[in-house]
């Protein structure tokens, strides 16, 4: 079976909260995602196109920029971007190998399609020693797979205005999905968030 094969049957997994996967694949290879700091950005709406505003403001500011988003519109590369460009099909295919060996080794391990790319993108970004790492969340938060890196590595969250969405996992009031996607925040990791107009901000 090709590792796009591999990878393909990742989508039958469907979405799958939580950290062990990762975390566990992670450190079978050798913790990639310790090599470099990163922003965190949650939210319902336009964590998209915060992502792609801060990736472009690091590259232009110096930094080897690493962005991180998900879906993507044509290519799966087009998730994994180094200083604006999408990772080649070539490095895609050879990391995804690496992913999938260390899934495959005892105890099994079957990552879901997003924390399999989440995975290849933390391995390319180490490869190409970038500066700064721009990761957009999937669907939640705290227990999002890319909640993963530790508060040593990250400079700041952001969280952008929420809607309701996914209630049948994240929580069916604005508050409870707010709740869920503010858990990338991390004691002493300053956090910016934008107000919604209909959603209460307990102090």
């Amino acid at each position: 079976m090709s590792v796009r094969d591999w990878l393909d049957e990742r989508m039958l997994m469907g979405v799958k909260l939580g950290l062990e996967n990762c975390a566990t694949l992670l450190s079978r290879l050798k913790n990639p995602h310790l090599d470099f700091p990163s922003i965190h950005v949650a939210g319902s709406n336009g964590k998209g196109s915060v992502c792609v505003q801060l990736s472009a403001a690091a590259s232009a500011s110096g930094l080897i920029t690493g962005l991180f988003t998900s879906p993507h519109m044509v290519t799966v590369e087009e998730r994994i971007r180094i200083d604006g460009r999408p990772i080649s099909s070539e490095t895609f295919d050879r990391l995804l190998g690496s992913v999938r060996d260390a899934a495959e080794m005892e105890p099994e391990c079957s990552p879901t399609y997003f924390e399999t790319t989440f995975l290849v993108a933390m391995l390319a970004f180490s490869e190409a020693g970038i500066e700064r790492g721009i990761i957009e969340t999937g669907l939640g938060g705290e227990y999002d797979a890319t909640n993963v890196r530790p508060p040593s590595k990250s400079d700041l969250c952001i969280l952008t205005t929420i809607s309701k969405e996914h209630s049948g996992i994240l929580g069916d009031t604005l508050v409870e999905i707010a709740t869920a996607k503010v858990g990338i925040h991390r004691s002493g990791v300053p956090l910016i968030a934008l107000q919604h107009d209909d959603l209460l901000v307990r102090q």
